[in-house]
């Protein structure tokens, strides 16, 4: 077992399946909700990518130190395939908002 500096409950990843309501259909995205206080730069988002091997892992955080995920108003979002990063991923933004909504 290999045990890093970074836990996995820093902060909650969710594996959502967009554009359906029933499970293991539609498109999979993880989300992982990243607090204002933590620095997940891309290194490490790359690796969490890779550790999911989704399509696309979206990475939603808070931009004010005030806010939560339950009443921020400004995030910062970004998506990353399991080899790269992406300009954008829309079932991902789906799914994040979904995560938020749920939440």
């Amino acid at each position: 077992m290999s045990t890093n500096k970074l836990e996995k409950s820093n902060f909650p990843i969710y594996i959502v399946d967009a554009f359906t309501k029933s499970p293991f259909h539609g498109n999979p995205a993880a989300i992982c909700l990243v607090p204002f206080d933590y620095d997940a730069g891309n290194d490490l988002k790359q690796k969490i990518a890779a550790e999911m091997n989704l399509s696309e892992t979206a990475f939603l955080k808070i931009m004010n130190k005030t806010d939560s995920f339950q009443s921020g108003k400004c995030f910062s979002l970004s998506w990353f395939t399991p080899s790269s990063e992406v300009r954008l991923c829309g079932h991902a933004t789906l799914a994040t908002a979904a995560v938020l909504f749920k939440e």
